[in-house]
């Protein structure tokens, strides 16, 4: 199990030190305003607008290319550099294409 990066060891030592700092009484109430203000965090503006522009930071690489047209500029040079190899498998040993 791993949430955040955080194994199962580490997420019960947490919340065995929020025992021991925030006691039995205390710690059901601290709980629910903490999961409240995530709660509200998850379903504000804000975090949906971090949430987008992470996506578009993960697809902008792919997509400065195609702007670009060096998708092309690959797939040409790809055909260019086959074509060689093509033309090698078809020589005989001594040079001579057949």
């Amino acid at each position: 199990m791993n949430l955040f990066g955080i194994g199962l060891p580490e997420i019960l030592f947490i919340l065995f030190l929020a025992l021991l700092i925030f006691g039995p009484k205390d710690l059901e109430k601290t709980g629910r305003m903490i999961g409240s203000g995530l709660n509200k965090l998850v379903r504000s503006d804000a975090w949906r607008a971090i949430q987008q522009t992470g996506r578009e930071l993960k697809t902008l690489p792919n997509r400065l290319m195609r702007e670009s047209g060096l998708e092309n500029i690959k797939r040409e040079t790809e055909q260019v550099l086959q074509k060689p190899a093509a033309e090698n498998k078809r020589s005989d040993p001594d040079g001579k294409a057949s």
